[in-house]
């Protein structure tokens, strides 16, 4: 018990010696030096809270440009890495789909030659053929029948000059 009560002798005095200090200062209430000593305190927080925004804001904004130029940087780098990338595709693809037309071609060319000789040599027989059709039938007409010896003109003595 002599514990609590040495205890609260010590607030009393504590508070009392706090009310004789901001009387003894200004010569004002404790309330208004309490009012005036939050303000000042409040005024004091401000402007460092202030001089902390500022601070943090431009530490914000360096890291924020530090940050942009690295990501710019990457950014191009991709790009140009990516630009790398579809160059060599597109030049692969086309030296490729150029190596297949030029297999086409060879193709076609030989195919068409062949197609070609084949298709004159079917016109040569349908020409021999027709010819051997046409000469056999007019020399049928003047009686030739396939022998040199026996040449027969038919109707010889009824043709007039004209006709020859």
């Amino acid at each position: 018990m002599r514990k609590f009560v040495i205890l609260i002798a010590m607030c009393c005095f504590l508070l009392m010696g706090t009310s004789i200090v901001a009387q003894s200062k200004q010569g004002i209430a404790f309330s208004d030096w309490y009012r005036l000593q939050l303000h000042l305190l409040s005024n004091q927080i401000s402007e460092e809270m202030k001089t902390s925004l500022t601070t943090f804001k431009d530490s914000i904004n360096t890291y924020q440009d530090q940050l942009i130029k690295r990501l710019e940087s990457q950014l191009v780098d991709y790009v140009l890495n990516a630009s790398k990338d579809a160059d060599q595709s597109i030049k692969k693809y086309k030296n490729v789909h150029l190596q297949q037309l030029d297999e086409t071609k060879e193709s076609l060319i030989e195919k068409d030659l062949v197609e070609i000789e084949v298709e004159i040599e079917k016109r040569h027989v349908e020409i021999d053929r027709r010819t051997f059709d046409i000469l056999s039938e007019l020399l049928s007409d003047y009686g030739f029948d396939g022998s040199t010896n026996h040449v027969k003109f038919e109707n010889d003595h009824n043709k007039t000059e004209e006709d020859y």
